[in-house]
């Protein structure tokens, strides 16, 4: 499995070039982005109105905080473990970011419901540790496995949502916008940027073991996480909307591109990959 490919710079831009590229095969009735001038008002992402709708929501908000709340402990919990200063400088900027995500949505499902959703986001919080046990701070093969799941595996979930969505509170979209994207673009290049480091060191010979490596850990990853993607995927069509009938191959075949890119290898030279669906 000899890495063979020269890889371009990691960028937004590649994202969405690589996305609208699986848009094309897999799901083309999905639109390649949110039209800005649309024939009437309703089509945009509304407001929940309903007390049941109100409630989705507020679940969907309450997910949204416990996911960049996990992100925060487990980095906490493995920054002192590296002996890289640049890494450690990351990781801390991860934490602080991910800690005023999680703030921000806990205060938005407190307007929306008018109660202090705390506990409900421990709790979930915890299920994602029951889910994901000991990978994210196992060694660095498992945390770099929770990085890509948690930072750029998602990335799929999050253009269906940004495209398809149908139900949004304004302040947090105002607040994702200008907040929650660009920093989480920060946090996928700084993951890039730390793996890219550690790999271009090292001999062929070394690669193809690190490669076995970084694939064993996050197909453990995945066998954890899918559970809980299934259970995420049902609550956000049910929240705010989204189509979810073409998510589980557009996920398979991004995380394939996403592995592809990292090991620098063609997605043909992949072993068979375990399916969000497995």
């Amino acid at each position: 499995m000899t890495a063979i490919l020269t890889r371009p710079a990691w960028t937004t831009d590649l994202e969405l070039e690589i996305f609208d590229k699986l848009l094309e095969k897999h799901a083309p009735h999905i639109p390649k982005k949110r039209c800005l001038r649309r024939a009437t008002p309703t089509q945009e992402p509304r407001s929940p109105e309903t007390e049941e709708e109100r409630e989705n929501f507020y679940r969907f908000r309450v997910a949204g905080a416990a996911h960049d709340l996990f992100i925060v402990q487990v980095c906490a919990k493995i920054i002192d473990s590296f002996a890289d200063p640049e890494l450690q400088l990351f990781l801390s900027r991860q934490i602080g970011d991910d800690g005023a995500h999680a703030q921000n949505t806990r205060l938005r499902a407190q307007a929306i419901s008018g109660r202090d959703p705390i506990e409900d986001i421990q709790k979930q919080v915890q299920k994602h540790w029951d889910y994901m046990g000991d990978l994210p701070i196992r060694n660095w093969q498992g945390f770099l496995a929770f990085e890509l799941h948690y930072e750029l595996h998602i990335v799929a979930l999050l253009f269906i949502n940004s495209r398809t969505s149908k139900i949004n509170d304004p302040d947090s979209a105002k607040f994702a916008a200008e907040r929650i994207l660009p920093d989480e673009a920060v946090h996928r290049l700084g993951v890039v940027d730390w793996w890219q480091r550690k790999f271009d060191q090292v001999s062929p010979a070394e690669k193809e073991d690190l490669i076995a490596q970084v694939i064993e850990a996050d197909e453990e990853g995945q066998r954890r996480r899918n559970p809980y993607l299934r259970d995420h995927w049902q609550l956000s069509q049910k929240a705010i909307g989204i189509e979810i009938d073409d998510l589980p191959i557009l996920y398979d075949t991004w995380r394939q591109e996403v592995l592809s890119y990292f090991l620098d290898i063609p997605i043909s030279r992949l072993p068979k990959l375990v399916s969000v669906n497995d």
